[in-house]
């Protein structure tokens, strides 16, 4: 009868899968933990200081350097040189020593 009850026994397919699913998610989450809101960097910068930027845009990474024309904390864009960039998609920015 013993024998019996182990094919009745709970089995797990993807053994394993869950943790490893959860130790990814904690890594992806524990990246972003100490990265400061795009909104207070821009506040360090003023218009028309020089910046050197890299942005997400069309599947790819733009890298360049030009002049803050404008920055719309409401709409959330800073207009550097003639483009216009959304917060979210700046992944870096930093003054431009001249």
């Amino acid at each position: 009868m013993q024998n019996r009850a182990k094919i009745f026994m709970p089995f797990d397919a993807l053994g394993g899968l869950k943790e490893a699913i959860r130790r990814e998610e904690e890594k992806h989450e524990n990246k972003y933990i100490d990265v400061e809101p795009i909104d207070k960097i821009l506040k360090r910068f003023r218009v028309g200081e020089n910046v050197e930027i890299s942005y997400f845009y069309n599947f790819e990474y733009i890298n360049f350097i030009g002049q803050i024309k404008y920055i719309n904390y409401i709409n959330r864009i800073i207009t550097i040189s003639n483009s216009k960039i959304n917060f979210d998609d700046i992944d870096e920015i930093k003054k431009k020593l001249n």
